[in-house]
């Protein structure tokens, strides 16, 4: 009925640009979108089933209303799509996360006597606002240095002169001996030195310390001396990337975990890399990387006033012509949204790629976001397998050497993280060669028959994991019979394939399970397997090499199995045993037979 309704409205939706807002039967915000078509924008999400979009599938599920706001252009409904999601904050959309520790420094260009200070939120006025400063601090040491370098106005009170006035930092605009236009000419150079154009101001603050000192200024000499020195370090500090790279370029490394990713953004200006900040980017349903661009340029570009001329991505954001258009028209100059395919822009791609992978974990561990990457995952399998509860998930892995001392491995993943005095090893005992579905079916037949009798197994899991696709899981069900739990199934992506390509087979089911690559299940399930495969193989390399100590002693004469078993857990090696003293072997082994040791080494 509901849809049938919706399908209703869609012939009396209007065909020009605006904005939508999609809403559930409670009237809440689900998702708000731009069109330069309302009409045909709007039918679309109602003509096809979505198959390759879990997340437009979910919130087609939800739709119960959906209101328009028309305007007259395609760039006013970006505006005002911005607008209203930074308003409402809807759960599909995808939002900067709203973090107050980012610092502007606001430059009051229309005033009649210009001054800088600190804002936490650019306001929309006639200012020029640079930032965001990560570091407060280094944001308030530009200023001070600023304030050397640059006599700037404080006080503006005239008649009476400020403190600044009196300790030569103020041009005398307190005491009206300075015009508008002289001191707007000053502020034009503080302008030049937040946007990076040292070189400029160099020039000129040569040729003032040249003039003062010809005049015997020399405490103003001196200041001005400072103060280029001063800049000439900071200019110094930042990379060179290429001297003959003249345009501004703005460079935008995406790391993704899941529905969260960091961001990266790395200035470039005049073949520098001036600056390198993270960004964390949010939506509680998984995004594409497209869909995480465009949020990311809408929301950090809203709020600064100076754009590049190009700007560089690993691929193109969701309405980038649309983009590009709003971008030129907020500096008045043409922006290009880039995508490199070589040379020295692809390299500082990859540049923030990484260091937006990198900054991933330092971001993940300050906002908690394991924890809430868990509590996400479990949600989404609870309700993808139809689970009442799901408190504890086991994934096992066999590892070997071309079928030789074959072992396996149980995980366990429980209340949200894995808990490492719950997993189990197992030698496995009746598979004989390479055979990893017959050793796989007799660790969980093992680790089942344990269950009753055993206190380190009586703990039932609502779900078992285990490394393999859909053969896999068939032989291990037909091994164990009848079983309470859910079995899945997921191959290493790591190694068979890339991790974006694993799928979930869910056994009794023909179809895999459908799970977007960076939905929190999936990336629940690959940490819990990628788990169980770091302790499968750490089991069979200890197993192999101690192996390897004991039968490097087996060529001595004298040295049993027990007598070996002795040295190696003393001396941890061969060498360790060739190291010791005639007493230190005589401590282990009797001085009789370390007697016999030491005289054939």
């Amino acid at each position: 009925m509901r849809l049938m309704n919706l399908k209703e409205r869609l012939k009396t939706i209007s065909t020009r640009p605006g904005v939508y807002q999609m809403k559930n039967d409670k009237g809440q915000i689900l998702y708000i979108g731009k069109a330069k078509n309302l009409k045909r924008r709007v039918a679309s999400y109602f003509a096809k089933d979505h198959s390759d979009s879990p997340k437009t599938r979910e919130l087609v599920k939800r739709i119960a209303d959906v209101e328009m706001i028309v305007v007259e252009k395609e760039i006013e409904a970006l505006i005002l799509e911005n607008e209203l999601i930074k308003q409402h904050r809807p759960p599909f959309n995808v939002v900067m996360r709203d973090d107050k520790t980012y610092l502007y420094i606001r430059a009051g260009v229309s005033d009649d006597f210009p001054t800088i200070s600190f804002v936490r939120r650019p306001q929309k006025d006639d200012a020029k606002y640079f930032g965001p400063f990560v570091d407060a601090r280094s944001a308030r040491r530009t200023v001070q240095l600023l304030q050397r370098v640059l006599p700037l106005c404080t006080a503006q009170k005239v008649g009476r002169p400020c403190l600044n006035y009196h300790i030569g930092r103020c041009l005398g605009v307190c005491t009206g001996e300075i015009s508008v236009t002289e001191y707007r000419k000053v502020f034009e150079r503080v302008v030049d030195f937040l946007s990076g154009r040292y070189g400029q101001i160099l020039k000129k603050l040569e040729l003032e310390m040249q003039i003062a000192s010809g005049q015997r200024q020399f405490e103003r000499a001196a200041r001005l001396r400072d103060g280029i020195v001063a800049i000439k370090k900071i200019a110094e500090s930042q990379s060179v990337v290429s001297p003959s790279l003249r345009e501004a370029i703005d460079v935008v490394g995406v790391g993704t975990r899941a529905n969260r990713s960091v961001i990266t953004l790395m200035q470039v200006r005049r073949g520098k890399i001036m600056s390198q900040m993270p960004f964390v980017m949010e939506s509680q349903y998984e995004s594409t990387t497209s869909e995480i661009l465009a949020g990311f340029l809408r929301d950090y570009y809203a709020n600064i006033d100076t754009t590049p001329n190009a700007i560089l991505t690993s691929e193109m954001p969701k309405d980038a012509s649309l983009l590009e258009k709003w971008l030129s028209a907020k500096d008045k100059h043409r922006v290009k949204i880039v995508v490199p395919t070589r040379g020295l822009k692809k390299r500082l791609l990859k540049i923030a790629s990484a260091n937006a992978s990198a900054k991933f974990e330092e971001v993940a561990k300050r906002l908690n976001l394991e924890t809430r990457f868990a509590t996400e995952g479990i949600a989404e399998l609870k309700k993808k397998l139809g689970l009442k509860k799901l408190e504890r998930i086991e994934a096992y892995d066999i590892s070997n050497t071309q079928g030789a001392d074959s072992v396996g491995v149980m995980v366990v993943f429980e209340r949200g993280k894995m808990i490492n005095a719950k997993y189990r090893r197992f030698k496995i005992k009746s598979v004989v060669g390479s055979n990893d579905y017959a050793s796989m079916a007799e660790v969980l037949i093992r680790r089942f028959a344990k269950k009753s009798g055993d206190k380190k197994f009586a703990t039932y899991p609502e779900l078992v994991l285990i490394d393999g696709g859909k053969g896999q899981t068939n032989v291990v069900a037909k091994a164990l019979g009848k079983f309470k739990f859910k079995l899945i199934g997921m191959a290493k992506g790591d190694h068979s394939a890339p991790k974006a390509k694993d799928e979930v087979v869910v056994y009794g089911q023909v179809k895999p399970l459908g799970l977007a690559k960076n939905s929190p299940a999936k990336y629940l399930l690959q940490q819990i397997r990628d788990e169980a495969h770091r302790f499968a193989l750490g089991y069979h390399t200890n197993i192999k090499r101690k192996q390897m100590r004991e039968s490097a002693l087996e060529a001595v004469a004298g040295v049993g199995p027990a007598t070996r078993k002795k040295l190696i857990r003393k001396f941890g090696s061969l060498a360790g045993v060739r190291s010791a003293t005639e007493r230190e072997l005589a401590e282990v082994v009797g001085e009789k037979k370390a007697k016999s040791i030491r005289g054939q080494f």
